[in-house]
């Protein structure tokens, strides 16, 4: 038996809210995705517009999950716009972040990278504003091995790695096989695209990438990069080797990390 997210009584086989809770419930998503936009688009966020928060949450008997998915869907819709404008709101991601930090938001809660987007606003501002970026480690990182005059830049921490690869395969060849795969329109090699993901950091330097995963590490240095392509989610570098794969990191943020990448490499030290 379900119970009603309103009420906390039992709503019958398959349901969550009783009809006579519909109100009180439609009360709630409206008054917190008002008082959310609110807090949002001020110049400074109270403890009254916090506590305001809270209190869209009408009694102790509605459903404290509910309540935090509602709030999550309207946090995101929020960020959703702000992270895809062209120029930064940097006072609106501010207030986001503090919202989500008073609520114990993670990126882990969020879809879309939305909190890292919001949290490297303040960075990519500093970028753009031709002023130096704030370095997350003052210190070497273990297993990474730094050459004369450089030095880390950035360290993206939990950043996957991702290679496409293709090879053909040969078919045992024969005029049956040949009638066959004309009449089906088959190709006579098949084409396999294998992802191959792993998991490490990837450390920033004025002169090139360092990632390290399970004690490996790989350097591409900047003079080695035919070209960087920014993505939604990270970058893609394609190395001036012959017959290099293109390498893909998801960082959480593509936008901020190509932008990091140009800056870095015209760090001088």
């Amino acid at each position: 038996m379900g119970k009603c997210v309103v009420c906390n009584k039992s709503a019958g086989p398959f349901h969550e809210l009783h009809k006579a809770c519909l109100s009180a419930y439609q009360d709630t998503r409206k008054s917190l995705r008002e008082k959310l936009a609110d807090t949002v688009n001020s110049a400074e966020i109270s403890p009254q517009a916090i506590e305001a928060l809270y209190a869209c949450k009408p009694s102790n008997q509605f459903s404290n999950s509910h309540f935090k998915e509602l709030f999550i869907k309207y946090w995101q819709e929020h960020a959703a716009l702000i992270v895809k404008e062209s120029s930064l709101n940097l006072v609106a991601s501010k207030n986001l972040l503090h919202i989500a930090d008073e609520f114990k938001l993670t990126d882990k809660d969020v879809d879309d990278f939305l909190y890292t987007r919001l949290s490297n606003f303040e960075h990519l501002d500093r970028i753009y504003q031709e002023k130096t970026v704030k370095e997350y480690i003052d210190h070497t990182p273990e297993g990474v091995e730094l050459n004369e005059n450089e030095k880390v830049i950035w360290n993206f921490e939990d950043t996957d790695k991702t290679e496409q690869e293709k090879f053909s395969q040969a078919k045992q060849w024969t005029i049956l096989n040949s009638l066959l795969d004309n009449m089906f329109m088959k190709s006579r090699y098949k084409t396999l695209d294998v992802r191959v993901v792993e998991s490490g950091k990837l450390i920033v330097t004025n002169q090139g990438l360092h990632y390290l995963h399970r004690g490996s590490v790989k350097e591409t240095k900047y003079s080695d990069v035919h070209s960087i392509t920014p993505m939604k989610h990270g970058i893609r570098i394609q190395a001036t080797q012959k017959n290099a794969s293109p390498d893909t990191y998801i960082t959480g943020d593509g936008r901020f990390t190509y932008a990091l990448l140009l800056y870095a490499q015209g760090e001088n030290v």
